[in-house]
């Protein structure tokens, strides 16, 4: 009960109570010395002394940091938070026998800054630590539990103190910390065992060749970390002032060096209990509901209003309403928050980044604070509560750090799942894209023919052929096959400039060569071919009559169209396998003839072979025949020849728009066919092809859905400035969504029946995939500029890293509305029992039978406008009831 209370998980509770309890001892220790220190820095010096420990303090943090990092690069994680534990333990052991043993006047400066040190490195070291094991969607819920380690350890420090200092005096105080302190390497160790992570897949894996210097450019080169660094140290920079404000007006209201140590005391116990309240009961609420921007802000206007307060009144009281509005939220909202902001960094960097900004950046501000009290208090001397005035002029500014750390925060979130993204690419990627020039080109030079004719024919494809100096050069290629097919292309693009080269390949060794010559003669000039037949032997008939047909066809007074009917007619009579050469033949032909031959250019889309067809319908395209055009969609549905069907239907353009219309419209037409359609209206992506594929955005096939939505996706790309039918985009979103409420309720039907089909389940599952593939691919036409094929891509993945970054970034980036209808149902940490109490609260009661389940699958388009109806009346009426349960 109380872990569903704090929101602790299954398999989460001992990371989380083990990271709770070495923050309490770190605090703990941290509140005790802390309090001692400042106590025993008054009795010796004034307040006014305070400023060049804080300076001190800072330049000291600076060292141990260089320290520290080059220490990084021969020690793992956990090596290094065991030792720096141990190493604070026995130090705080000898200032305790130090300070027993005689009066030392260095002692108390010496300790100042130790434990400025201390107060940053640790506490630090224990965020780090939780980094490591606690993901971005976990962080939201588990770091209020964990950050409430630091409060109670405040709380405890300070009953601690004010029992103790009075009785034992305040360097008694040094032992418990040396004591709490040796208890946390034993924590570290068995946290370090119950990570999630893997060290091999570098997660853990520790950095080389880092210090100081790289830390700070990697700070300075990262938007976002530099955001933080902004952040933290107008924070620092606030906050010292505010430290040395209540320092100083109660070293002025209570002289005694144990009675104010006392006093430090029961502040930090009531602070503490109030600060754990609020971490306990409005951290993950406020975080939750209001995001990373909202709670952000809590603290700078709390002591907006505190500032105030002490500029108007001095008193104690002021003092410490401003101190305890810092103490109370600082540590708790605001420190969760702060947290948050690391999340999104890579591990790989984190924890150099987070040492860095934590410890120097942080005391950088420490010191910028001392250094303007120092001047303002000694040179100018401005009071205690004067100070507000500068206080409350930084606060604005911490305001203005706080929102652009939020943005900066969504967009590394964006940029590090898209990140993820593009290494997913990368190894499904097992071909590159080789129809660009210049990689075409590179083919061209490659050694083995079969690469060659491989880019040669993605040449002779297009619909432009292009003439080009690499194929030029294959004239000449030692493999006849690339001769020939270098002649097709060239006589393709009606590349004339290698007339000499072509008339010498007439007496090529190789038939088909010769034969290929012959017919780009006979096409790019004026010469008989007939005349040319002494220079040819051992030349198939097949290819001669092509070769006189281009010849005949020529416009000038040689022309004979009738004789080339004749020619053609003859190839086409050729029937079987022995006469395809022929037919073959004859279909390249026509592509480059006048427009005068239907009837042949008719039989031949109706050929027997593939090969055949293929060609006859890109000599259809080459001619503008839009009577072909329903017969190239009728094909679509044929495997053999579905691609050459939809390169020609792209050929012809708008043309085609109309009847690929009527063949999506036909629900009782074949499957695949009406399914391939979506790509061509795509490629062809005109408004009218467009607009086709908006109008069948509720198709009842929810495969064909999906590829209509894709396809919009592609043309929305190429043509953003098109307008967009949202209201329509909007009510299929709706409907897809609430569909996939609907399919958990199936799943958890399945589930309850004594005995489940397996079969029927596996089917569920499938149609869920891609009902959410539909729901983000529509989700892109509504948010063009937020890259949600890259939020899809992370949620996929099965990095919990991953993942909750992912949804992370689409909690910052969509709509109220639309954010709270989604994130149940891709959120890891929602699981499938609360997904379905939310769609039996959505959608009604689930279906009753589990074969109305597997019916359901496939919805018609009426169930569509129902669903959407029922999401928007939802959305209206009560758009809490959408809430995890």
């Amino acid at each position: 009960m109380l872990g569903a209370w704090l929101q602790v998980r299954r398999g989460e509770a001992t990371r989380t109570v083990l990271l709770f309890a070495y923050l309490f001892l770190v605090i703990t220790s941290y509140v005790v010395t802390k309090s001692a220190r400042d106590a025993l820095f008054l009795e010796r010096y004034s307040a006014a002394r305070l400023p060049y420990g804080d300076i001190a303090s800072a330049v000291a943090v600076a060292a141990v940091m260089a320290a520290y990092l080059r220490l990084s690069r021969r020690l793992s994680i956990r090596m290094l938070l065991v030792g720096t534990l141990l190493l604070f333990a026995a130090m705080s052991l000898g200032f305790w026998a130090l300070g027993r043993s005689g009066d030392r006047p260095w002692l108390q400066p010496v300790m100042y800054v130790w434990a400025g040190v201390f107060g940053v490195l640790l506490p630090t070291q224990v965020w780090t630590l939780a980094n490591y094991v606690i993901t971005t969607r976990e962080a939201k819920r588990l770091f209020g539990v964990i950050g409430s380690g630091a409060i109670s350890g405040w709380i405890v420090g300070g009953l601690l103190t004010r029992a103790t200092a009075m009785r034992l005096g305040s360097e008694s105080l040094l032992l418990l910390t040396s004591g709490a302190l040796a208890i946390c390497p034993l924590i570290v160790l068995t946290i370090w065992r119950e990570r999630h992570v893997d060290e091999s897949s570098g997660a853990v894996r520790r950095e080389e060749g880092r210090g100081l210097s790289d830390s700070f450019d990697l700070v300075r080169r990262s938007a976002h970390l530099r955001a933080v660094a902004i952040l933290i140290i107008l924070s620092s920079l606030v906050t010292t002032i505010v430290a040395w404000q209540f320092k100083a007006i109660a070293k002025a209201s209570i002289p005694d060096t144990d009675g104010l140590t006392a006093f430090f005391g029961t502040f930090n116990v009531y602070a503490g209990i109030l600060s754990l309240v609020t971490q306990l009961f409005l951290t993950s609420r406020l975080l939750r509901r209001f995001g990373l921007g909202v709670v952000l802000l809590v603290v700078p206007l709390a002591l907006t209003a505190g500032s105030l307060g002490v500029l108007m009144s001095s008193s104690l009281v002021a003092a410490v309403m401003l101190k305890g509005s810092d103490h109370i939220l600082r540590y708790s909202i605001d420190r969760s928050s702060m947290e948050l902001l690391y999340l999104p960094v890579p591990e790989r960097l984190m924890a150099r980044a987070k040492a860095f900004i934590d410890t120097v950046v942080w005391r950088m501000g420490d010191a910028a604070g001392a250094l303007l009290v120092l001047v303002a208090v000694v040179f100018f001397g401005v009071t205690a509560s004067q100070i507000s005035t500068v206080t409350i002029m930084l606060l604005m500014g911490w305001m203005a750090a706080a929102v652009m750390a939020k943005r900066q925060y969504v967009e590394t979130l964006q940029s590090s799942i898209y990140a993820h993204r593009l290494d997913a690419e990368r190894l499904s990627q097992h071909v590159a894209d080789r129809s660009t020039t210049e990689v075409l080109v590179n083919t061209l030079g490659a050694e083995n023919p079969a690469d060659v004719l491989y880019a040669l024919t993605l040449f002779g494809d297009r619909h432009a052929p292009m003439a080009h100096q690499a194929v030029r050069r294959l004239l000449d290629h030692q493999s006849p096959a690339v001769r020939k097919k270098a002649i097709a292309v060239l006589a393709g693009a009606d590349d004339a400039a290698v007339l000499p080269q072509v008339e010498r390949l007439l007496k090529d060794d190789d038939a088909e060569v010769r034969a290929e010559a012959l017919i780009y003669l006979a096409r790019l000039t004026h010469v008989d071919p007939l005349t040319r037949l002494d220079d040819l032997h051992d030349v198939d008939a097949s290819v001669i009559a092509p070769a006189i047909a281009h010849f005949l066809a020529r416009p000038g007074p040689a022309q004979n169209i009738d004789a080339v009917r004749m020619l053609l007619n003859a190839a086409l009579a050729a029937e079987g396998a022995a006469g395809e050469p022929s037919r073959l033949e004859a279909a390249r032909l026509l592509g480059s003839l006048p427009d005068r031959f239907d009837e042949q250019l008719n039989r031949l889309l109706r050929d027997p072979a593939p090969e055949v067809v293929a060609i006859a319908m890109r000599a259809a395209a080459a001619l503008g025949k839009t009577t072909a055009i329903p017969l190239m969609v009728s094909l679509l549905s044929d495997d053999r020849l579905s691609m050459d069907a939809a390169d020609a239907l792209v050929a012809f353009g708008n043309d085609a728009v109309p009847v690929l219309r009527e063949a999506l419209g036909e629900e009782q037409a074949g499957a695949e066919g009406r399914r391939t359609i979506p790509d061509v209206l795509q490629r062809v992506g005109t408004p009218a092809a467009e607009e086709t594929l908006a109008d069948h955005l509720l198709s009842a096939d929810p495969i064909l859905r999906l590829r209509v939505i894709a396809a919009l996706n592609k043309v929305r790309q190429l043509n953003p400035d098109r307008r967009l039918e949202r209201e329509l985009v909007e009510t299929v979103l709706a409907a897809e969504i609430f569909g996939h409420y609907r399919s958990y309720q199936m799943l958890g039907k399945l589930w309850a029946e004594e005995a489940a089909d397996q079969s029927a389940v596996e089917q569920v599952k499938e149609s869920m995939a891609r009902e959410l593939e539909r729901i983000f691919r529509l989700m892109k036409l509504l948010f063009p500029a937020q890259d949600l094929h890259s939020a899809y891509v992370g949620l996929r993945s099965t990095n919990a890293s991953v993942h909750a970054n992912a949804v992370e970034f689409l909690e910052h980036t969509l709509p109220a509305p639309m954010r709270a209808l989604l994130l149940p149902l891709i959120d890891n940490e929602v699981s499938i029992e609360d997904r379905i109490v939310i769609a039996d609260r959505l959608v009604g009661a689930p279906p009753e039978i589990p074969e109305d389940a597997r019916a359901a699958l496939a919805t018609s388009e009426q169930l569509l406008h129902d669903a959407a109806r029922h999401a928007q009346r939802q959305l209206e009426a009560d758009p809490v009831t959408i809430e995890k349960p």
